[in-house]
């Protein structure tokens, strides 16, 4: 059962990357997230659930899922959406007591295919770049197709195959990028999902992915050289990527503007959350006419579509598995695979708080798994 789940683990991204903000669900990911949810049920009865293990995150756990069915269940008015919609959160629970639940080896291999599913990735993206905009170019003509939007990201020539937008794409490997570094040829995986993510452009992505990065290097053994050579080399990258983006003559494409874009989705999904404030407006009912179906931050949106409880109880368990992973990278003999756990799982909130990634299965299922295999269940700890 292992090599099934390793399996449906590494083809997840691809199965679900066709996922946007207008069309969340393709048919083809609808039926992967029918296969995940069956797959779980059938683990949990052939394997078991061990509960005693997961005593420090068994109420925050079951009060997350609760919480989420009252807020389904109080808003009749998206019922056709809420249904996917707890499901999806239903389905990553489910991933994270697995994944928590595996042995230190098979957490080691379905790590590996994490980071190979992204590897694969990488290269699309790679051709993307260097083919794939010159074949789509000469499609269009060839089709007699004039889609300016789709005209638009061939000009900017930032890679996001197979995803549909650059930024999910950054986001996708930034999260994963640190779990390259635990693997024994750590070069050959680590280059082309760096060269990729630079590519996106996505400097949310890379700014995450910077900070979390800074942190933990200035928190290890290293010498004082390397922690400062480490942030000013991250943060010359971080500058040349403004510094092309604001190159663009296209108002709309220049970061400030999508800074302040982001500003409006936060004003108005604070205006929903006043309105709302106590269960929310129902899963997935976020939704800024004429401007954006998400709130472009985790901790709002949460909040406007399931309410405080479901927000409150949500981040208590976060909170509770990364104080777990983080005891547990001072005794752990895989410290360096659980230090890009634990990275990849703070580069992808940090993300969250400006983007979106956390409501497509396609990265936030990825993101449940390596919260799961961050947690060690209370028994491997005291062992």
């Amino acid at each position: 059962m292992f090599t099934i789940l390793s399996l449906l683990i590494f083809l997840l991204p691809f199965c679900l990357s066709s996922a946007s903000a207008a069309e969340p669900y393709s048919l083809s990911g609808f039926f992967c997230l029918v296969v995940l949810l069956a797959f779980s049920v059938l683990w949990i009865m052939l394997r078991g659930l061990p509960i005693k293990k997961f005593r420090s995150v068994k109420y925050p756990l079951l009060l997350t899922l609760l919480f989420l069915m009252i807020a389904v269940a109080c808003c009749p008015a998206v019922q056709l959406k809420s249904p996917e919609e707890i499901g999806k959160y239903f389905i990553g629970l489910l991933l994270f007591v697995i994944a928590a639940s595996l042995s230190q080896e098979e957490k080691e291999q379905l790590t590996s295919a994490i980071v190979l599913s992204a590897f694969c990735i990488s290269l699309m993206a790679l051709f993307q770049y260097f083919f794939g905009f010159h074949l789509l170019t000469d499609y269009l003509k060839e089709a007699n197709i004039n889609d300016l939007y789709v005209m638009e990201k061939i000009a900017q020539r930032r890679v996001f195959f197979p995803f549909p937008e650059p930024t999910i794409l950054g986001g996708y490997l930034a999260m994963v990028l640190p779990l390259a570094f635990n693997l024994k040829r750590r070069k050959f995986f680590v280059i082309p999902l760096a060269l990729a993510l630079l590519l996106t452009r996505s400097l949310g992505a890379l700014v995450s992915l910077a900070l979390v990065s800074t942190v933990i290097f200035t928190l290890g053994d290293h010498s004082k050289k390397k922690k400062v050579l480490i942030p000013l080399i991250l943060g010359a990258i971080l500058g040349f990527v403004f510094y092309i983006r604001m190159n663009n003559p296209a108002l709309h494409l220049l970061p400030t503007f999508s800074i302040g874009e982001r500003l409006g989705y936060w004003k108005g999904a604070w205006g929903i959350i006043r309105a709302h404030p106590w269960i929310g407006t129902g899963l997935g009912s976020f939704d800024l006419p004429g401007r954006a179906y998400y709130a472009h931050n985790i901790f709002l949106q949460f909040w406007a579509e399931a309410g405080i409880a479901t927000v409150f109880f949500f981040f208590w368990l976060i909170a509770v598995i990364l104080r777990n992973g983080w005891k547990d990278l001072q005794r752990s003999p895989e410290k360096k695979r659980q230090v890009g756990l634990f990275a990849g799982a703070c580069v992808f909130l940090i993300h969250n708080l400006v983007d979106f990634t956390f409501f497509l299965p396609a990265v936030g299922l990825i993101w449940w798994i390596m919260m799961g295999l961050l947690f060690s269940p209370e028994e491997q700890t005291e062992k």
